[in-house]
Formats: structure tokens, C-alpha cells, sequence
């Protein structure tokens, strides 16, 4: 039995699972964000982190926005480093590639 896609769909940091929907929804909560995806990104620490990619409604420094992401989330939710992008990829059913985001954290 092979499982793939969205067993995924969870972050595991540090042996504490993390679903990216509640950080995702959170970050939502902003006035500057439009969309966003939460992805895994391999730590070295804690196994696995969180970077955070954001579409931007307006102008907002990551400071701001990690700022709000620590008032409301617990603090082993709030994602390590956010990445502003023009659109999030989408496949044709409109869901986000995240396997596409994680790939770009490779290059970081």
C-alpha cells in the first residue's frame, strides 16, 4: 500500500503534528493576505519547518505578517519564513500544487 498527495497534507516539526489548513486559514484572517499555502520545508533541527507562500491583496513587510502569524497561532505554528508570490500554482481542479512550492524551497 502506497499512500501519496495528502498524507502530506500535514507538517510534522519537531514531533509535533501541524495541519498547513489552520496556519492557512489564520494567515487568511489578514486584510493583506489574498491566498495562501503553507508547506513542509526540511529542517535539520526539527525534521521538518514551515515557510509560508502568500499572494499579497497589499503591500505588507513578512515582518508584519509573522508578527500577526505569532498573536494568533501557537508559536510552534508560526511559519519560519514567508515567500510573497504573484499566484499560487494550480493544477486544472484549481487546487494548489504544493509539491511545487516545496520544490522551490530547495533553492533557498
Amino acid at each position: 500500500l502506497y499512500l501519496v498527495g495528502r498524507v502530506k497534507d500535514m507538517i510534522i516539526r519537531g514531533g509535533i503534528n501541524i495541519y498547513p489548513a489552520e496556519i492557512e486559514q489564520v494567515m487568511l484572517g489578514h486584510d493583506a493576505v489574498a491566498d495562501v499555502a503553507a508547506v513542509a520545508w526540511p529542517s535539520r533541527e526539527l525534521g521538518e519547518d514551515i515557510a509560508a507562500f502568500v499572494v499579497a491583496a497589499e503591500p505588507i513587510e513578512e515582518a508584519a505578517l509573522l508578527t500577526y502569524c505569532r498573536e494568533h497561532l501557537a508559536r510552534y505554528k508560526v511559519p519560519r519564513a514567508v515567500f510573497f508570490v504573484d499566484a499560487l500554482p494550480r493544477n486544472g481542479f484549481g487546487k494548489v500544487l504544493k509539491k511545487d512550492l516545496a520544490a522551490r524551497l530547495d533553492a533557498v
